[in-house]
């Protein structure tokens, strides 16, 4: 086992009062001799990277080392991060777990990915992890609790210049060899919600449809794994520049400038 870290920062997008938050608990305890959460108040799933501005935002802090927060898991990890570890940043923030899988495109819309997304672009190393099948019962949570501390060691034992910024899904098992299950470093999924929605005329409201598979890409990515009742682990990137594009422009603008 890794030598224990210092302080690990944990939270999520499905609320305080989450199951998949106490399983995450239990692993992170593990790991660090301190552990802190901050977590929403209430379910905010698919808030993405949302925040909340020009309004106050309320927190409690509920038992020792313990904060809800009315507000976004964004806004939860700036209030941690610009707040009670104002002077030390924690050694690692995990986000999760998840009522559910985040793979794919879902990842965009993801107030779990979102959490770790916050801590990565400050610089810590961050893991988002969720539980393909997860409900409100700890039943479905058994390969997450079986693997979750082992795949988290093996992520912290990976070398990288920049700060580690994963995406974890666990399958829905409940019956098999848990300690048999196997993982594999895989890409997103094509994934997206469906262009069609379910619109009710009559309250005017509508209900965005479901999500769409793309099977045309599912050769390495986390939807494959998952279906083949494997871990995933994605390795993901906070910095939404193209620099390819920008290297590509930049030269047709030299073109364009020496004609002039």
């Amino acid at each position: 086992m890794n030598k224990k870290l210092n302080n690990i920062l944990i939270s999520n997008d499905d609320g305080y009062e989450s199951v998949g938050l106490k399983v995450l608990l239990n692993i992170a305890e593990q790991l660090a001799d301190n552990v802190l959460i901050v977590s929403p108040k209430i379910n905010q799933s698919a808030k993405s990277k949302s925040i909340t501005i020009k309004k106050n935002i309320n927190y409690r802090e509920i038992s020792k080392n313990f904060w809800i927060v009315e507000g976004t898991p964004t806004d939860c990890m700036i209030f941690a991060l610009n707040h009670i570890f104002k002077k030390n940043k924690p050694d690692l923030i995990l986000s999760g777990i998840n009522a559910g899988s985040n793979i794919g495109d879902e990842v965009s819309y993801s107030g779990t990915v979102a959490a770790a997304w916050e801590g990565a672009v400050r610089k810590i190393d961050s893991i988002a992890l969720s539980q393909y099948g997860g409900d409100n019962t700890i039943n479905s949570y058994k390969c997450s609790q079986a693997k979750g501390l082992e795949i988290i060691n093996y992520i912290l034992k990976i070398k990288s210049q920049t700060p580690k910024f994963y995406n974890v899904n666990f399958p829905y098992i409940t019956s098999f060899n848990l300690e048999n299950v196997r993982s594999s470093f895989t890409t997103l999924a094509s994934q997206k919600i469906a262009d069609e929605i379910l619109v009710d005329n009559d309250s005017n409201s509508f209900r965005i449809g479901r999500m769409i598979n793309d099977h045309r890409s599912l050769n390495n990515t986390d939807l494959e794994c998952l279906q083949k009742n494997k871990i995933s682990i994605t390795p993901l990137s906070f910095n939404l520049n193209n620099y390819e594009f920008f290297n590509e422009l930049n030269h047709d603008l030299w073109k364009y400038n020496s004609k002039s």
